[in-house]
């Protein structure tokens, strides 16, 4: 438990850089640089970053017991099948015309992130 706890911190550490350095690299493009090799230098941190994320979740994945894996495969599963399904579905729905606003990519992100909420807490429940 110990362990898992110091590879929960490192995680949240991870990811926290990571999304700081995305915010930087998205908010940052057109305000506080002109040049393109900055941006760059700036994707290659934060795909350095995101590697350095993968390897922490995984790292924390192995401090899991047989049941919270099973819990996190589930909601992850669940999650990308939602994800392919909505998300394809949001696409063409706009190239027939269902739909008069480009889809978005974030709005597509905020789906993915509460659906893998929700996932694991239903899981959760499920196994108790």
């Amino acid at each position: 438990m110990r362990e898992q706890k110091k590879q929960m911190k490192i995680m949240l550490a991870w990811t926290l850089a990571w999304v700081v350095s995305l915010g930087i690299l998205t908010g940052a493009e057109n305000s506080l640089w002109d040049n393109n090799i900055y941006t760059i230098i700036g994707l290659i941190i934060n795909f350095a970053i995101g590697i350095g994320m993968i390897i922490a979740n995984k790292n924390l994945f192995k401090t899991y017991d047989e049941l919270q894996k099973r819990i996190q495969f589930e909601a992850m599963a669940i999650t990308l099948g939602l994800t392919v399904v909505v998300g394809l579905t949001y696409e063409v729905s706009f190239d027939f015309g269902i739909i008069g606003k480009e889809p978005e990519f974030e709005y597509l992100m905020m789906f993915i992130c509460l659906s893998y909420v929700v996932a694991n807490i239903v899981n959760s429940r499920r196994f108790r």
